[in-house]
């Protein structure tokens, strides 16, 4: 048996929770994060991951996974392993077309259902310290001074991977975060034990791990990856440090924040052309660079 592949790599991850014959897996992975109701999974339906466009100008917009439950509750879980510019703000947006998508004209806006991304990152979303040193947040639109909440239409849930515990919690959500962040045969055998969905979510790691093909789409993957990281780093640094110059330049405060901002700006066109000579695919350059469809079209003319 040669190394088993690292489920948390996209094109792992999307085999084991985004297939109908899997779906299973994927609730009791939903299970572990939500409070929904129990019958909320009753049925549980993989969506179209691409999100509706209603203008030329539109940002490229694709899920990793979209699900709606029984009421009609729509699940965005989005698997990122380097965290990159705007990451929380494309969130925002995919949530926004999401809601848009939910109403056309004339409709009442009662047929809006509850939005809940859920995200998981191999990075550190916040700093360690008061307390933020947890893996799994819980966000919503409320007030920390009155703790009134505004509305649960919108739920966002972060998990970190680099914040789990070595050793289990005692909570199933332990388990499948330890599941993607595993290695070693040992760790994914002690977790084929804890449940069936985990048993058979490990057989399908180990099936996968032992196909030549997904092999090859899994380093294709990881090089991409890798050299998006790279590229992208060094552009919004050298862009920032071109800000920074022109705003020291100018000697005043206000000359500073606009130097950087044409900076930040400068980079993100940047890596988006050498993306594009590396013939990355047009929505993970906008996902990196935080640029719309039509300005990634534009740099190509």
């Amino acid at each position: 048996m040669p190394n088993l592949l690292k489920p948390k790599n996209d094109v792992i991850f999307k085999r084991i929770f985004g297939t109908e014959e899997n779906k299973d897996i994927l609730t009791g992975f939903l299970k572990s994060v939500l409070r929904l109701p129990e019958d909320e999974y009753d049925e549980v339906l993989l969506c179209d991951p691409n999100l509706r466009y209603d203008r030329i100008d539109d940002k490229i917009g694709i899920l990793d996974l979209k699900v709606k439950t029984t009421s009609g509750k729509i699940i965005d879980v989005e698997i990122q392993l380097t965290l990159v510019p705007q990451f929380r703000k494309r969130i925002m947006f995919y949530a926004s077309k999401i809601f848009s998508e939910q109403i056309d004209s004339g409709e009442e806006y009662k047929t809006i259902k509850q939005v809940i991304p859920i995200l998981i990152v191999d990075d550190k979303l916040f700093a360690v310290g008061n307390d933020d040193d947890k893996y799994h947040h819980r966000f919503t639109l409320y007030d920390p001074n009155s703790q009134l909440e505004f509305t649960d239409i919108l739920e966002v849930h972060t998990l970190e991977l680099p914040k789990l515990p070595e050793y289990t919690d005692g909570s199933n959500l332990w388990n499948w975060l330890k599941l993607l962040d595993s290695e070693k045969e040992e760790d994914f055998n002690m977790l084929a034990q804890t449940s069936p969905q985990m048993d058979k979510a490990v057989t399908i790691v180990k099936y996968l791990s032992a196909d030549e093909q997904v092999r090859h789409d899994y380093e294709q993957a990881e090089k991409r990856r890798r050299d998006l990281m790279v590229i992208t780093n060094t552009a919004i640094r050298e862009g920032l440090a071109k800000g920074e110059a022109i705003g020291e330049a100018r000697g005043i405060a206000k000359g500073e924040a606009m130097g950087i901002a044409k900076g930040e700006a400068k980079g993100r066109t940047y890596a988006a052309l050498n993306l594009l000579r590396m013939g990355v695919d047009k929505n993970t350059i906008a996902q990196a660079t935080g640029l719309s469809h039509e300005e990634i079209q534009n740099l190509e003319n």
